[in-house]
């Protein structure tokens, strides 16, 4: 996988998607669900290792990124 084919997101842009795989290359973390590719930084890997098959949603703010895990019944 090709760093650069990951989609960063905007400041103020969401994300959700279900969470399969974490993928460390070239200094960033590649998280992986479904057709979404995000580039985010290794700083999140702690957080996201745990999230791993959870539904979550990434939202980049201006200056850091932020995680929720999303409850999903039905």
């Amino acid at each position: 996988m090709n760093i650069f084919e990951a989609y960063r997101l905007l400041p103020w842009e969401e994300c959700a998607f279900l969470l399969d795989t974490l993928i460390e290359e070239e200094g960033c973390l590649i998280a992986c669900g479904g057709k979404v590719m995000l580039r985010l930084p290794l700083t999140m890997k702690s957080a996201l290792d745990k999230s791993l098959g959870r539904r979550i949603s990434i939202l980049r703010t201006d200056t850091d990124y932020r995680m929720l895990i999303l409850n999903c019944q039905g």
